[in-house]
């Protein structure tokens, strides 16, 4: 008999095993004639071991979600540009219309059957366009309104084509999983399987609808049945004790010497009580690699003295750097004076100017936050100096004489301004609150202080998070106060609603947004600087050089530096966002900070 071909890829032994027994196809068998070759961290890693994770009930799977979900693409290391993950490759047309995406041949389910162009078409056809799985549809596949069409142009290409130029489609797409197990989950379409078989699984799922049936079917978090291409596959459900993800024997990547990944056999994720729990299995090193509910300033310091106790050590995780304290404007307030000032730039500057960041920073974060004015987060493509420094820096000189120029030169008794009509200039703060925090409340006090040196008055009011979105958004606040930023690394400036005022839904200028999205046709019409935003967006939209985009968005954010459309305190302390790993657990960047949309965890592995 001829000598076998030696196999070109490498396993894990617990699959070479299996290999040998008959129960799995060989290795180059079971991976695409393209993997995908990621470079892990510190080289080649080593096969075996358990990664041990807890959570919080069944809704607390943060960090499974974000740490295994595969997508289109992902970020390059340093956020310019967007590799390729699960699709190979894709091209545009000269117009930007068309984007067409080459699959890799060969890539399977975790149970074996082929992940192809049908399970696009399917996601396509039989959710997205059915409108009882999807009344709303992806709000990432429109341009100007108009959803994408799609083509199967074979097994292993699609095509979206858009209304208009949408170059800009692809900084979403290492947020896009377009496409569904299709052999699987066809058993629970009411297109696809009989009425028999549907009743059957509907009363074995509990559920009175095919709707939920499917529904409860897709959370490949918390249903052992549905296949995956993610590293690893749950066994048992979110509510076990403790919840098992095995190995997928057919994932789709391999390292640089052809070995086949992930390196570690299972992740363990351990159900605890409460968060208090969850840091002390990370202080007595029963957690492998975590961040979920324990990082943060608070627990940073217990965290590092326990470091060689718990044989863990602390990894630093980029900062959104969102600005907590940030001040909304409403701008289409029913008192016209009050309208007009927040309008008006000079009267922001002034307020802005008044704001001392610095005291703000020291009392709240004690000094380990950064006083910005509100802008993208630091260490992100987008960032510059002077985007965080713009008017950011205490003026009362000058905030007084902005003030006094625009008519604003009378005061009563106790000091405060007064308006053209007679009145106190004195205006309500709605912030958001949630579950007795105070920490909102004090830093409003702190800023109703600085704006009573300068004659305004600002009155905070505590308004519960479950109220205050309706209340904002129903335009029934003077200004609100809560959190934004304008985007950070792995989520560019044009994803966040805020960053471009042109979706009704956002928590500023929700009339702008409104007259953005219906053409005109609703809503109030804005100043001419917004529209010059919204002109910027329009470009970067189109754009299908990634570059290109970078730089429209600086443009966009030297806007927001100039106008200050709502106005910020301090970014958040970058101390408060890392995550805990054991000495062993290797893979993870230590010299420099990193975001998970970049990594590849199934390089992660354990140092023997």
């Amino acid at each position: 008999t001829a000598t076998p071909e030696p196999a070109k890829y490498k396993e894990a032994p617990a699959l070479a095993e299996l290999v040998k027994a008959g129960k799995l196809p060989p290795v180059d068998q079971r991976l695409p004639l393209d993997p995908l070759v990621v470079e892990g961290v510190e080289g080649i890693g080593t096969y075996g071991g358990v990664w041990r994770v807890a959570h919080i009930g069944a809704n607390d799977r943060w960090d499974n979600s974000y740490y295994m979900i595969e997508r289109i693409a992902k970020f390059s290391q340093d956020f310019t540009k967007i590799v390729p993950n699960t699709m190979k490759s894709w091209e545009w047309s000269a117009d930007a219309k068309t984007i067409t995406f080459h699959m890799r041949k060969g890539m399977k389910w975790s149970d074996g059957t082929p992940f192809t162009a049908d399970d696009v078409a399917f996601w396509w056809n039989d959710v997205v366009m059915n409108d009882e799985l999807s009344p709303t549809k992806p709000s990432r596949f429109k341009i100007a309104g108009q959803l994408a069409t799609f083509e199967k142009v074979d097994d292993y290409t699609v095509r979206f084509i858009f209304a208009k130029p949408y170059g800009a489609f692809e900084e979403f797409l290492s947020q896009q999983t377009p496409w569904v197990p299709s052999a699987y989950m066809k058993k629970f379409h009411v297109k696809y399987a009989d009425k028999a078989s549907l009743d059957a699984a509907m009363k074995q799922e509990g559920v009175d609808t095919w709707t939920a049936l499917w529904l409860a079917k897709m959370l490949d978090f918390n249903n052992p049945g549905t296949p995956v291409i993610m590293a690893w596959y749950c066994t048992n459900k979110l509510d076990a004790p403790v919840q098992i993800y095995e190995r997928n024997p057919y994932y789709w990547k391999v390292d640089t010497a052809g070995n086949q990944l992930p390196y570690i056999d299972r992740q363990e994720r351990t159900l605890v009580p409460d968060a208090q729990a969850i840091l002390l299995k990370a202080l007595a090193g029963e957690l492998d690699y975590h961040a979920r509910n324990i990082a943060g300033v608070a627990n940073r310091p217990v965290l590092m003295d326990n470091r060689e106790k718990g044989g863990y050590r602390i990894l630093p995780t980029l900062s959104p750097g969102t600005t907590w304290g940030t001040i909304f404007f409403n701008y289409s307030h029913k008192d016209p004076v009050l309208k007009e000032l927040f309008k008006n730039l000079d009267f922001r500057i002034a307020l802005s100017l008044a704001i001392d960041r610095v005291e703000i920073n020291e009392v709240m974060d004690k000094g380990t936050g950064t006083p910005s004015q509100l802008t993208c987060g630091m260490r992100s493509p987008w960032w510059k100096e002077e985007f965080r420094d713009a008017y950011a820096k205490r003026d009362l000189a000058t905030a007084n004489k902005l003030l006094d120029g625009l008519g604003l030169d009378k005061r009563d008794a106790e000091g405060y301004r007064l308006r053209p009509d007679g009145k106190r200039l004195s205006f309500v703060d709605s912030v958001f609150t949630a579950g007795g925090d105070a920490v909102p409340m004090n830093r409003a006090e702190l800023v109703k202080k600085h704006l009573k040196e300068i004659g305004v008055e600002l009155i905070p009011k505590s308004v519960d998070r479950t109220l205050w979105v309706p209340h904002v958004h129903g335009l029934e606040h003077d200004v609100a106060d809560y959190a934004a930023n304008l985007g950070f690394s792995g989520n560019p400036p044009i994803i966040r609603e805020t960053f471009m005022n042109m979706e009704g839904n956002q928590h500023m200028a929700t009339q702008w947004g409104l007259y953005a999205e219906s053409g005109g046709t609703k809503g109030e019409e804005p100043p001419a600087e917004v529209k010059q935003l919204w002109a910027l967006y329009d470009q970067t939209m189109a754009e299908p050089s990634g570059a290109k985009r970078n730089e429209y968005q600086i443009e966009a954010l030297a806007l927001w530096a100039k106008n200050i459309w709502a106005i910020g305190f301090t970014q958040e302390p970058e101390l408060g966002r890392y995550t805990l790993a054991k000495n062993n657990f290797r893979g993870v960047p230590e010299d420099k900070p990193f975001d998970v949309e970049t990594l590849h965890t199934s390089t992660f592995y354990f140092k023997k």
